[in-house]
């Protein structure tokens, strides 16, 4: 029972990786005042960039590498829209999404036609030490690598944003554009790399998705994680380390759904193995709900700044 429960538990923080990766980078984003509807997109092309690279030369840290190049270079793009531009946030992240997901779709199917393609997964790495601890041991530390750089990079994110200079002209630019430009930040300069940066984040988490979760590609390999990744800024009112715990709860429904499933079908419920794919969306929605409610967006989200 302990060895089930811990690996539901692992599994479940796995699958929350890539999802914490995207929603903690599109915090950044919308802390400066710009909302980027286009993270789902741009998971899809961080995927498939990271498979096409793995595949190609073995080497899962170019694979990595790789998504999180696409995703900065689609955050230039989507950052030039909207910051340079002032073009309407939401028309071009939309814009920004459906590139992602028909490019990915080409690039695969122009690439490997219906070829039904797989690499090898990286493994998961043991603590020494720390995995023997009973039940959270094997749960928390015998883990894919983009897992041990969420338990440090979004603690060292949540202290920039609160208690460095770096988030208070972050938060500033979301706020009050017009008094931080007047206190010297360069509000233009911040809006572009809060964008580059939580693009690259959820260029990583699509790469991470496919590396370490599915093993493979495949047409709309997300299932709506980014627009989840979104919702999940507003289910921790635009804290990382709330946002993570969003994640989380995503992630722990989603594998315990997962492991019902196969008992359920021997029970004689092959029904009930449906609704099991329901259950991560319908809690996360039900979660959203309560947990956004009398949330209060940065003042300036989604308006585009002009220096008068």
């Amino acid at each position: 029972m302990w060895d089930v429960i811990a690996s539901v538990i692992n599994l479940g923080i796995a699958m929350a990786t890539p999802l914490a990766l995207a929603s903690v980078g599109e915090v950044y984003s919308e802390r400066s005042g710009t909302i980027n509807l286009g993270v789902e997109g741009i998971m899809l092309m961080g995927a498939i960039a990271a498979f096409h690279m793995t595949y190609v030369t073995g080497d899962l840290l170019l694979g990595y590498l790789a998504g999180l190049a696409i995703g900065v270079i689609f955050g230039m793009l989507f950052s030039f829209m909207s910051v340079t531009l002032r073009l309407n946030q939401v028309i071009a992240g939309m814009g920004i999404y459906f590139l992602g997901f028909g490019l990915s779709d080409f690039i695969y199917k122009t690439l490997y036609g219906k070829e039904y393609v797989t690499i090898q997964k990286p493994p998961q790495i043991p603590v020494p030490g720390l995995v023997n601890i009973p039940i959270i041991g094997q749960a928390l530390f015998d883990q894919y690598p983009t897992v041990y750089l969420t338990y440090i990079l979004i603690p060292v994110l949540w202290y920039l944003l609160y208690k460095s200079s770096i988030g208070i002209s972050v938060r500033a630019v979301g706020e009050n554009p017009k008094a931080a430009d007047t206190m010297g930040v360069n509000v233009f300069l911040v809006k572009h790399l809060t964008i580059w940066f939580g693009s690259a984040l959820a260029g990583l988490a699509g790469a991470a998705l496919c590396l370490e979760i599915t093993g493979l590609f495949f047409e709309n390999l997300t299932f709506g994680l980014g627009f989840i990744a979104v919702g999940l800024v507003y289910f921790g009112k635009w804290d990382p380390m709330k946002a993570w715990a969003g994640a989380l709860i995503y992630g722990m429904t989603w594998s315990i759904s997962v492991t019902l499933q196969d008992p359920l079908q021997k029970m004689g419920h092959p029904e009930m193995v449906y609704f099991m794919l329901m259950l991560p969306y319908i809690v996360i929605i039900i979660a959203l709900v309560i947990m956004s409610r009398g949330a209060r967006p940065p003042k300036y989200l989604g308006v585009p700044y002009t220096r008068e």
